[in-house]
Parts: structure tokens; sequence; C-alpha cells
């Protein structure tokens, strides 16, 4: 699954990009109902002649089904559509991504935070266990030890939940990237727990049935205990998956509703300071260093994905070339399913890089540039102590407890649930006072109340304000900037400002710091006279 990238003739890749005029395309579609609304591709801005050879190119690589979606419209199929239409696909790692939108529904919710520990939602962890964080499984750098055989082991592991909780945690959590299986299905099963039920159900009722995905219509692998793999098993018609990337296209909205929280959908489609193509469980083509998921070894390199095309693409990206691609720029979605001639494609492969620039190609309304140079992030850690499975294959004492497992450790000490601060209005007062809105979250697996009790703070402001809010509660408090930077903020109109909350427990408690923009006060009125 080592990402390859050869080298494209700018000639050709000018000549796919190179796009005539042509009158301003219009053609939109609503969400789709039980079927996607049918677009011809003149109607929206896209050369048919061009996009159907795109298409012919899809199957010819070995694709099963491959859609082209353009401003909610299905504009591109492959010429065995009325076949594969209700056929289900094994998405195989697009489903880490799916995972990450019941993520981000859980968020919008009030249900989940990116910084919970574990441990505040899977009390039966361990104290290192406990305190890796939900945005380090989000972002594949829980520090969990890899080892291939056991992290690739969908034929005879047990339990997927109890293997990420007796993995030896070997790195600082939050610093290390490491693509990996088990870590993203605790992370499913810290979202069913925060929800209060099985976590395919909550996939069922709060993500697929708004999007217009009927029960029965697809299905979760799950592990013998029952858990969801939240990894990999989302077995799903082309059509449907479509519908899962134009939710992402669309912002998180569907039908004027809000599925998913506005900060997740920030954060799931912007590099991390770990890795440049990787979000949260979606890959992107924004930074670099890349890091890839390790085979022979651990595969870093100092470009973006795909140099020469759109900065803002993100994929769902799975074994043997399994894709959904946002295109945001261009109001795009592709879906392709299929086999790869490598065996263990996972995103870059040559093939790949040609159907992009062949869907895009075929644009008549929009020209498409090169990107300017990928910024840069990290710096990465590069270090390769394990090379990959050669490695794995010399350690069956290791691998061998993906089968038989080990009872897990004794559990760590109690951890809060993290406490989300949001304005209550972005507007200060005359006086200086910014209103902050405290919401604890309703279920608390753990024993500590249930209740949030700790200190909130703010940049710029003297002092704190204590707090003691019962589950499913919120409370306003009120902090008051000190003089100098409410002057500060009469003149700039606005600044950003950092508020944390630290919610006390039997550790060193739960911290949240978000950045928030206040805006300075309205103006006085004048009495006429």
């Amino acid at each position: 699954m080592r990402r390859v990238r050869i080298p494209i003739a700018a000639a050709l890749v000018c000549a796919a990009f190179a796009v005539t005029p042509a009158h301003a395309a219009t053609s939109r579609c609503s969400e789709p109902g039980a079927d996607w609304k049918r677009q011809s591709p003149a109607a929206a801005g896209m050369d048919a002649a061009k996009l159907q050879a795109a298409m012919d190119y899809g199957t010819a690589n070995l694709g099963f089904a491959v859609r082209v979606y353009r401003r909610g419209c299905l504009v591109g199929e492959d010429r065995s559509a009325s076949t594969n239409r209700n056929s289900t696909f094994e998405s195989w790692s697009m489903a880490k991504s799916v995972t990450a939108l019941m993520f981000g529904r859980a968020m919008q919710l009030g249900l989940i935070d990116p910084e919970d520990p574990v441990g505040s939602l899977v009390p039966e962890a361990d104290a290192a266990h406990g305190r890796i964080t939900n945005r380090d499984l989000l972002t594949m750098t829980s520090g969990l030890a890899w080892n291939g055989f056991r992290d690739y082991n969908i034929f005879t592991m047990p339990d997927r939940v109890r293997d990420a909780l007796t993995l030896d945690v070997v790195h600082p959590h939050g610093r290390y990237y490491e693509y990996a299986q088990s870590a993203v299905s605790l992370l499913a099963e810290a979202i069913g727990r925060s929800a209060g039920m099985d976590a395919g159900r909550f996939a069922q009722e709060q993500v697929m049935t708004p999007l217009g995905i009927r029960e029965g219509t697809w299905r979760w692998t799950r592990d013998p205990a029952g858990h969801i793999g939240g990894f990999y098993g989302v077995n799903m018609r082309p059509d449907d998956f479509g519908r899962l990337g134009e939710l992402m296209r669309r912002g998180g909205v569907w039908r004027g509703r809000r599925l998913l929280d506005p900060y997740f959908m920030d954060q799931a489609i912007k590099p991390t300071s770990t890795n440049g193509c990787y979000g949260w469980l979606i890959w992107l083509n924004a930074a670099k260093p890349c890091v890839g998921p390790r085979i022979t070894e651990r595969p870093v390199t100092n470009e973006r994905e795909f140099p020469d095309l759109p900065a803002d693409i993100y994929r769902f990206s799975g074994l043997f070339g399994q894709l959904v691609t946002v295109f945001p720029s261009q109001d795009l979605v592709m879906v392709r399913t299929g086999q790869d001639r490598g065996l263990v494609f996972s995103g870059g492969e040559s093939w790949e890089h040609g159907l992009y620039t062949r869907i895009l190609g075929s644009i008549t309304d929009q020209k498409i540039k090169r990107p300017d140079p990928a910024p840069t992030v990290g710096p990465i850690d590069e270090q390769n102590a394990d090379a990959g499975f050669q490695n794995a294959l010399t350690d069956p004492s290791e691998y061998s407890k993906g089968a038989d497992q080990e009872p897990l450790p004794p559990a760590g000490p109690a951890r809060a649930r993290a406490l989300r601060p949001r304005l209550a209005s972005s507007r200060v007062s005359r006086r200086g006072v910014v209103s902050i809105r405290l919401r604890c979250p309703i279920r608390w697996p753990v024993k500590l109340g249930p209740a949030c009790r700790g200190i909130a703070r703010m940049q710029g402001v003297r002092g704190s304000k204590r707090y003691d809010i019962r589950a499913g509660y919120t409370r306003t408090v009120k902090l008051r900037l000190t003089a100098r930077r409410l002057r500060r903020l009469k003149r700039t109109k606005r600044m950003t400002l950092l508020v944390s909350a630290l919610n006390r427990d039997a550790e060193r408690g739960t911290r949240v710091r978000i950045p928030v923009e206040i805006k300075r006060p309205l103006a006085k009125k004048r009495r006429r006279r």
C-alpha cells in the first residue's frame, strides 16, 4: 500500500487541463432523494465525450463502478451502471472516513469532543490508553505499537476494541503518525458510548437515514465481539458512497439541516502537524511532507500527493483503489470501486492520477490551474524503528496476540469528559464582558458525579471562573477583558483569543483550548434632541 508517484509529462497534463471558454454552467441539483437527479454533461459544464472517455479509462483500469457528480447532479457513470447500481462494494479503509463522519455528527449533537480522553468514554482503559484523546485517534497519532500482521488481522481477531486497549503505547500520543486499524475501532466504540447506543445503530440513525441510505441496503462488518470494524467493512452501493462525498462537498449540511459540526468540517480536511496529507481519517492534497501507510517501510515523501492537481482535493481511500474523491473548487464528487493491478493499492497510483486528470480535463466552464507550492507542516518525525511487515513477521509473540488476546490491564483513573466552551455572543459588552457558554456532556461512563467541575479562563482576562455543571446542562460564565485589551479591541474591531476550560478528574484533568473571535462593543447611540 505504499504510495507510488509516476512522473507525468508536463505537456500531457497541460493538454488534459486545456479548456475552452463556454457558456457559464448554472445547472445545480438538490440533494438526491431515492435516486440522484441526472444532468447532461453539457448542462453541467463538462464535455460529454471527454467525460465518457474518463469513465472508460476508469473501467479499463479494473474499476467495477465509476461515478461523477457535479453540483449535486449525476453527470457520468460507467457503461455497466445499469447492472452495478444496486450492487454493494467493500469499502476497505474508506470506512475510516465514514467513522469520521459519525464523529462529526456526534460532535454536532454535543455528544463527543475531540479532546475527550479515551478513559472518559471507555473506562476499562488503563492509565496510558486512557490518556489518548479522540483527536489522536482521528489523526492516527495514538502512539500505539504497530505490527502489520496483528494490525491487519481481519480473520481471527476476536475483539478489535480489546486489541487497541492491549497494544503497547510506544510514542507520546498526538506526536507520531502511524497508519493503523484497531485505533479506529476504538474511536467507533467511543462514539457509540457517547451516544448511549451501538455504534452501527448510531451510524444508521444519525448519518445514513438523513442522507436517504436505507437500512438493509448497506452493512458494516462486525468482529466476533459485535463491534463494527470502524476501519473497514462498509459494504454499500456506489451511488450511496456518493452521498457521503456529497455531504462533505455541501459543508456538512443536507436539505438545510446541519449534520456535521462546523469545527469538524474545518479540521477534518485540514493537514495536521504530523502529516501534510492527512486530516481526520481523510486523505488530503493540501501540504507536505506526506506520511503513507507502512508496508516495507514507513514512507515519508517531501511533496503533496498530486503536485499538479488542485490543493483542496480530499478523499476517502481504501485498499485496491476504493475512492470517494471530492473536488471542492470544481463542485465535483467522484466514486470508484474496483481492484488494482498492484494488489495493495492505497493511493497515489498512476491510474488514479490519470483518472483525475481526465475527469478534470472534461470540465469546460472552468480552467484548472496548477496549485501554488505546497506548504510544509511538521517537523515530521521520520524515525523508522519498524521497517514494516518483514520485521513484523519476525515477532510472532506480538502478532499472535491478535488472535490469542491478552486480558485487559487494570483500569486507569477515572477521566473527565471534555467541556467545549462556546461564545454566547461574539459581541463584547461596553464594559468588556465576554459571555461564554459551557455545556457539560450528558453521558459519563465513568463515575465522576456525573458533572463538570473546574476552571474556565480566557486570554486577555485577569482571573478565572470556577464552574460546577450537571451532566447535560449549560452554564454561562462572564469574563471581563483587561482595560488594555478592550482598548485594543475597539481599535481593531475584532480579535481572536484563546478560551480554556479544565475539568477536574482523578488524574490531571481534561483541558480544552479553543480560539474564539470576539467583536468590539456596539457604539453608544446618541439621543435625539
